[in-house]
């Protein structure tokens, strides 16, 4: 599902937690099952954002509108799906990921 416009590419970084969170780079996909506010401060550095759940009315469409990052969201396993370290491109106009 679209959540926020535009198209990113960068290195798909998968984060399940807060454990993970040091593991974002400037330019990295954020993959994550979800976002709440903590997550806030990885929207401020990453490209673009992909959830497993989510609507576009969620933290991390509403962050990456506010930011101007494209997201995908609702994309169920991605965390399981996509490799970490791969580069990927991201549409959050049509909610695609190649």
């Amino acid at each position: 599902m679209p959540g926020s416009h535009g198209v990113a590419t960068g290195t798909a970084r998968i984060v399940r937690g807060p454990d993970d969170f040091a593991r974002v780079r400037p330019g990295d996909i954020l993959i994550c099952p979800f976002t709440d506010p903590a997550w806030t401060p990885l929207l401020r550095i990453a490209a673009g954002v992909v959830t497993e759940t989510g609507g576009v009315l969620s933290h991390a469409a509403i962050v990456a509108r506010e930011r101007g990052i494209p997201a995908v969201l609702g994309i169920q396993d991605v965390t399981n799906t996509l490799h970490d370290g791969a580069t990927i491109t991201i549409d959050g106009t049509t909610g695609t990921i190649t």
